[in-house]
């Protein structure tokens, strides 16, 4: 039995011909995903944020901390688009602003938190109240009585 498949080619879909004339005919980057990726640690004492900031000014990194929430969020600016350097081929370096929220999964003492940044990797601690934290009980051991029978 000869089965027939009917194929449409790539061109004939309206949305793949306006993906690849436009891919063709714009140079523009596309704008920063809201979002970046990021790792969040759980130590005894403390969680650890590691977000990826890498080309971002950290002086415009705006980090707030409410009710549970921790929120990332600043601006990378667009270099000049009449750049004297000369046409851009490829553009894909992203520009704008940029935002992350997170919910904490522990109660976190936020007096005491804290973020530096290096080498593009932006590290947030987010100490976590004393009295959420583990409490190590140690066991007593007891040596056992002996017992000293009466001697004659």
């Amino acid at each position: 039995m000869a089965y027939m498949i009917r194929r449409t080619p790539y061109w004939r879909n309206q949305y793949n011909l306006d993906r690849v004339m436009n891919r063709f005919m714009d140079f523009e980057s596309e704008p920063l995903p809201s979002g970046f990726p990021l790792d969040v640690i759980e130590s005894d004492t403390e969680y650890v944020v590691k977000a990826s900031v890498a080309g971002f000014d950290p002086e415009k990194i705006e980090i707030t901390y409410d009710d549970n929430t921790l929120s990332i969020q600043g601006e990378i600016e667009e270099e000049n688009k009449d750049s004297e350097e000369g046409k851009y081929h490829i553009r894909e370096r992203s520009y704008g602003s940029f935002y992350r929220s997170i919910t904490m999964p522990g109660v976190i003492d936020p007096e005491q938190i804290s973020a530096d940044t290096e080498n593009g990797i932006l590290v947030i601690h987010l100490p976590k109240k004393p009295e959420t934290q583990p409490k190590k009980i140690s066991v007593n051991v007891k040596t056992p009585k002996t017992v000293i029978e009466n001697q004659e």
